[in-house]
């Protein structure tokens, strides 16, 4: 699983109060599935990236963090289907008057293709789903 350190070092880059006070974002991986054909080892895995903000100030816009996750979704995953459930969820539990705990649930896949190298041993390659650009239209002036 490649998405936990993978969020938890954006996140980081990104909001300087994670940067500032790391030990108040908990990362950890829950509810996870396989989905295997049994053609190969190669799979993809399925599972909750749970995000725990412990006493996050009330000073500081929420729509930091929401912006720095939906920005680690947009260059990680698929895009979301216009109609389809939302892969984010989140909930909030005022601690104080100037804290608050927060917590994010992140629905992730990830691709996980296995092969072996020249003496036999399982060579693991993480990689996230490939995202989809579609082509930009050309513009003919001549049609």
């Amino acid at each position: 699983m490649i998405f936990d350190d993978s969020l938890r070092k954006f996140l980081t880059d990104k909001v300087e109060f994670f940067a500032q006070n790391p030990d108040q974002l908990i990362i950890s991986v829950e509810k996870g599935s396989l989905k295997w054909t049994g053609q190969s080892l190669s799979h993809r895995q399925h599972y909750q990236l749970l995000v725990e903000i412990d006493e996050f100030p009330e000073s500081i816009d929420a729509n930091l963090v929401i912006v720095a996750i939906l920005a680690w979704y947009q260059e990680n995953q698929d895009p979301v289907p216009p109609n389809g459930p939302s892969p984010i969820e989140f909930e909030s539990y005022i601690l104080s008057n100037y804290t608050t705990t927060v917590v994010f649930t992140i629905k992730v896949e990830e691709v996980v293709q296995v092969s072996t190298d020249d003496t036999g041993n399982y060579v693991f390659n993480a990689c996230p789903r490939p995202i989809l650009h579609l082509p930009k239209p050309l513009h003919n002036p001549n049609l």
